[in-house]
């Protein structure tokens, strides 16, 4: 019995992405579906990091596929490519980032820098290019946090290049930082660093 391509698309469709809550073929992450004979052969491109997901995604569609009449083996391949999200009208885009997750607080010790630095690595560890900017002038603890020590190189003495450490690019206000800066001092550097980080295209280029 010859296999329609109609119904395995008809089964991707129906078939939800436990993670978007939407199928596979209105998000259009079905790439290449191949039929020869009795085998079903299926590249997926997810747009979003999802390592961890990956076997449980494709167990879910094998299992899809293979209860159709007349396939036989079913094989699937499944990597990903970021989507950018929108952002609001008027706001400037960083050239060479697709996404930027802000995280921010009206007050300190609320956990700021630990949220930061944990979703920072929980991307990166289900595939994503991370990079962190770390701009909190009176307390930059995300060097510690990861772990990195000494100070950033500036290779053409213009811009700084970022620190890495468990996948994750890294650029803190603490890197440019001596015990002992007076505060008005820290202030100062840290607004001319931030700023420097945000308009480096260079440096931005490396955070998706």
């Amino acid at each position: 019995m010859a296999i329609a391509e109609a119904d395995v698309q008809g089964s991707l469709h129906a078939l939800i992405d436990p993670n978007t809550g939407r199928d596979f073929v209105s998000t259009k992450s079905v790439r290449k579906l191949q039929i020869e004979g009795a085998n079903v052969a299926v590249d997926l491109q997810l747009g979003y990091p999802a390592k961890s997901q990956h076997e449980t995604l494709r167990k879910l569609v094998q299992a899809a596929l293979t209860s159709l009449p007349g396939v036989g083996k079913v094989n699937v391949t499944i990597g990903h490519k970021i989507a950018s999200h929108a952002v609001q009208r008027g706001v400037k885009l960083v050239p060479g980032v697709k996404n930027i997750i802000a995280v921010a607080s009206g007050k300190g010790g609320v956990g700021k820098s630990t949220v930061a630095v944990n979703l920072a690595l929980g991307l990166a560890a289900e595939g994503a290019q991370v990079g962190v900017l770390d701009a909190d002038i009176y307390g930059p603890s995300q060097p510690m946090m990861l772990g990195i020590t000494g100070r950033p190189e500036s290779k053409d003495g213009k811009t700084l290049e970022p620190m890495e450490a468990w996948g994750v690019q890294a650029m803190s206000i603490g890197l440019a930082r001596t015990d002992g800066d007076a505060g008005a001092r820290a202030a100062a550097e840290g607004h001319q660093l931030a700023r420097h980080r945000l308009s480096d295209r260079r440096h931005a280029a490396r955070h998706r």
